[in-house]
């Protein structure tokens, strides 16, 4: 599996491992090495991508599952030995991507159509990433869940809702201007909010997230996270794809009137970060969390 990163995406690719026979080698950026429990029957072991030479001693694989469009990874996919190949690969000095994987990457950067095809194609799609995911491999997605790590001493403490005011650096736009008004309404309503902060770990930051009973977000790794924990949340989609999050009966997703107009945008646009009014949200808490 060369699943590198980001955060969110490493989380959400996890639903595989309820999938696929035999044991997975995972390829992931260092820091998220972690995201993962320490033990898992499918899973022998995850490596980081300066480590991905071992890929060729531990080969040939029956499968190997390229997700990363970037020259680095399409290049590790082209020689780490394998009876088959879905996704990513180094075509001569070009990348491409499966047949098999068109479904996923035709819509993304790689997109034979290019990007302004692409993006309408994943405008109007309605699969979740998982449902995608399984095509790929030739399954159907039934609802399976995330495989990340939980710390088994932690309990949610009742009335805590974790909110999550950040967002990545490459979709500037998931930012959402309101968090800082939100929270002394849902003070006024009797929950406690606690804003997730920047930890010392992976680890660290799960276990803050298992300690709250809710989760206010963005499309980030902590709605992923609180879905893999099986927490009531919300996200708001201001730039990003609704429709590719499952929402495993506990996500409402709050969707930006200008959505549109800021689909994959890159850089900031106020208008994009301000469409969503703190009403809005304080009425959705109350339908979800009350």
């Amino acid at each position: 599996m060369i699943k590198t990163g980001a955060g969110g995406d490493v989380v959400r690719t996890s639903v595989l491992l309820n999938a696929l026979a035999g044991k997975v080698t995972w390829l992931a950026e260092e820091k998220y090495k972690d995201l993962f429990p320490e033990f898992h029957p499918r899973v022998e072991s995850i490596l980081p991508v300066s480590e991905w030479t071992e890929l060729i001693l531990k080969g040939p694989f029956d499968l190997v599952i390229s997700l990363e469009e970037d020259r680095q990874c399409a290049t590790i996919a082209a020689n780490v030995p394998s009876r088959r190949l879905t996704g990513v690969y180094l075509d001569g000095n070009s990348i491409n991507y499966t047949a098999d994987s068109a479904c996923w990457f035709d819509m993304g950067l790689l997109s034979k159509y290019g990007l302004e095809k692409a993006n309408n194609i994943k405008a109007h799609n309605t699969s979740a990433y998982q449902e995608l995911l399984f095509t790929m491999i030739g399954g159907k997605f039934r609802g399976e869940k995330y495989v990340v790590y939980k710390n088994p001493t932690l309990n949610p403490t009742p009335g805590v809702i974790g909110i999550e005011k950040r967002a990545g650096k490459r979709w500037n736009n998931k930012i959402w201007r309101g968090y800082d008004h939100l929270a002394p309404r849902l003070s006024a309503l009797g929950y406690k909010t606690k804003f997730l902060r920047q930890q010392t770990s992976i680890k660290a930051y799960l276990d803050e997230i298992a300690t709250c009973a809710y989760v206010i977000s963005g499309d980030t790794l902590a709605m992923h996270v609180a879905l893999a924990y099986q927490k009531p949340c919300i996200a708001i989609f201001n730039c990003t794809s609704p429709a590719e999050i499952f929402d495993y009966g506990l996500l409402h997703k709050i969707i930006s009137p200008f959505l549109e107009k800021y689909f994959y945008k890159p850089g900031f646009d106020e208008e994009a970060v301000n469409a969503i009014s703190v009403d809005e949200v304080e009425s959705v808490v109350k339908s979800s969390f009350c």
